[in-house]
């Protein structure tokens, strides 16, 4: 069984729940066991590959003549294969997590409150400290030696966050995050909350990974990881509250919950009123800004978010009920659990930077605006001459009565209104373009989104149709349901919720359809214009190791819109390695159509002769 469904997931959830409630000490026994099932494969995995390497060398050692008949067999080589399968199986590489260091000398303040909160918790021990450009703080543990642990553990404190709050408030946040492994915590909640992030992290590392051994791994980490992921959630979400508890104790229960208030608020005020009006100068300027944080810095520090407004948007903050999607319960429900006053942070006078950066500050600040400038220059001049072109296309456009331009300028004009000028009057163009084309999924998007954002239900079935689309898909889920929220329909937005995922699952196999072949799919005869395989047959003439070639069609069985091609070729000269054949002329073949390589030599032999069999000589 593959990944799990929201509603599988959910079930899962509500059972450990009742487990948990009904029988706490049998709940955290079947999730210990449930955990060491993880390492029971991999360790099983890494018993078979030293019985082989030790096995291999054993008999290399003490009977020669063993060892030659198994050379002379070829034995050896699917030994030699079986551990290198085995080995790839156990590799997982886990990217290190970057940002800015800051070396202890030089933050004495800093380092001093993250001494004295280590000491108070009794937590791990921070390897580094980085500092990143997003609000977030984090501490992430970096396996040593891959899929076996030995945890590096790096504090990840993001600036706008060190902006946006008060030394108590981030000392706050500090505490709760390095609750998380605290010695004062649940030893064995803090050994559940690592694992679940390991065995995530592992399953998140096979899917990129190409090779038998990882597949075949991969394939236990997609069935196994989400079932735990699942079962440990009831622990995980209390271990939020636990962590809480912990912030509370070490600075104030009001304390804490100032931090949690801020930081909901905080995210939203700086990206809508601070970094959405930067970027949106781009429209005007053609130079970027060239210090984004010191400004965010004096924006934050003389024009807070006033009384009135920050009550608004946690008064919004706080309608929102705990949902399973996430661990982290409602604000809501975390700040009753820290106090039954309503609390409001005062503004900040002098922010965690500040005060934890000391003379060092103003250095961080010039670093991440020079790297903010230089990531950002040339995309901000694209955007700048985009938009100068869009707005004379607009003006060119209102020369003509819409009913007049064609099926692209329509598409053109309708796109750029929507973005530059009226939505309403954007809405009328998509309109008429769906009236010329019915289908359009674009425009079922773009219809359904405006009708949405003016409170009219009716936009849903527009967006039902972008449901087709994988690059649509993910926002059209997201308006979808948190539309049906806001209208109090719960249950239909679950309902939205699990179509949408279940959308998202089609258009993964159609993907993997697309992006797989294997002997023992099924091919046919090409169906393929006379100027596609021209233009294919004039690139293969000019690879000069290509002799004959075979070209086949793959029988799709979930979307046959876009053909998938695949040919077979001899090889004529000299190849140094034929399984290396194959991927240079697909390389150098550099089509704009799906297309797959089979030599027929070397391992791909048995494959290349189903084509040849079955497929059309072209070469």
């Amino acid at each position: 069984m593959g990944r799990l469904s929201e509603e599988q997931f959910i079930e899962l959830v509500q059972k450990a729940e009742r487990d948990s409630f009904k029988s706490p000490g049998k709940y955290k026994l079947q999730l210990a066991l449930f955990a060491l099932l993880g390492y029971v494969v991999i360790f099983s995995v890494l018993f078979v590959l030293i019985v082989l390497v030790g096995g291999t060398v054993g008999i290399a050692l003490l009977s020669s003549s063993i060892f030659l008949l198994l050379l002379k067999k070829k034995l050896i080589f699917m030994i030699l294969a079986a551990i290198w399968v085995f080995l790839k199986a156990l590799w997982v590489k886990f990217e290190p997590p970057t940002g800015y260091r800051l070396e202890r000398n030089s933050y004495p303040a800093l380092f001093s409150e993250i001494d004295q909160l280590t000491r108070s918790l009794k937590s791990l021990k921070i390897h580094q400290v980085l500092v990143t450009d997003e609000l977030n703080a984090a501490v992430v543990q970096s396996p040593k030696y891959g899929i076996f642990g030995g945890q590096r553990n790096t504090l990840i404190l993001g600036l706008p966050l060190l902006l946006a709050l008060s030394p108590t408030e981030m000392r706050a946040v500090l505490a709760h995050e390095f609750g998380h492994l605290s010695g004062n915590h649940s030893r064995f909640s803090g050994w559940i909350y690592r694992v679940r992030i390991t065995w995530s992290r592992i399953m998140n590392s096979y899917e990129n990974t190409d090779s038998f051994g990882a597949s075949m791994m991969r394939s236990f980490f997609d069935w196994y990881a989400p079932k735990f992921s699942a079962y440990s959630f009831a622990l995980a979400r209390n271990n939020e509250y636990e962590a809480d508890d912990i912030s509370a104790e070490l600075t104030s229960p009001e304390t804490a919950a100032k931090a949690l208030v801020n930081v909901y608020v905080s995210a939203p005020y700086i990206e809508q009123d601070y970094w959405s009006k930067l970027i949106k100068s781009a429209d005007d300027s053609a130079s970027p800004p060239k210090t984004p944080f010191k400004d965010l810095a004096n924006f934050l520090k003389h024009s807070p978010i006033a009384r009135d407004e920050f009550v608004k948007r946690i008064e919004k903050e706080l309608e929102v009920k705990t949902h399973y999607s996430d661990t982290h319960p409602s604000l809501n429900d975390r700040v009753r659990s820290l106090t039954s006053e309503f609390v409001i942070p005062e503004p900040v006078k002098h922010n965690a930077a500040e005060v934890w950066l000391g003379d060092r500050y103003q250095a961080v600040l010039t670093h991440f605006d020079k790297k903010w400038y230089e990531d950002n220059r040339q995309g901000w001049k694209n955007r700048y001459d985009y938009v100068q072109n869009a707005r004379a296309s607009i003006v060119g456009f209102k020369t003509k009565q819409a009913d007049e331009l064609t099926d692209d300028e329509l598409w053109e004009y309708a796109s750029y209104t929507n973005e530059f000028e009226d939505a309403e009057a954007a809405y009328s163009l998509f309109s008429l373009y769906q009236k010329r084309h019915p289908d359009s999924i674009g425009a079922a998007y773009y219809v359904g989104k405006y009708l949405l954002n003016n409170n009219r239900p009716e936009g849903l079935s527009q967006l039902r149709v972008a449901f087709k689309s994988p690059n649509l898909l993910t926002e059209v889920a997201n308006l979808g349901y948190n539309f049906l929220i806001e209208q109090g329909e719960q249950d239909k937005a679950e309902k939205w919720w699990q179509d949408a995922a279940d959308a998202y699952k089609f258009h993964q196999e159609v993907y993997e359809e697309r992006e797989n072949i294997s002997i023992d799919d099924h091919f046919k005869w090409p169906e393929i214009g006379d100027e596609t395989l021209e233009h294919l047959k004039k690139r293969l003439k000019s690879q000069k190791n290509v002799g004959s070639v075979w070209l086949a069609e793959k029988v799709l069985k979930l979307d046959t819109s876009v053909p998938v091609y695949i040919i077979a070729f001899s090889p004529k000269g000299f190849f140094t390695r034929t399984d290396n054949a194959a991927q240079k002329v697909a390389n150098a073949l550099n089509l704009d159509f799906p297309i797959f390589v089979v030599c027929l030599k070397g391992d791909s032999k048995k494959f290349g002769k189903k084509i040849k069999a079955i497929g059309k000589r072209i070469l």
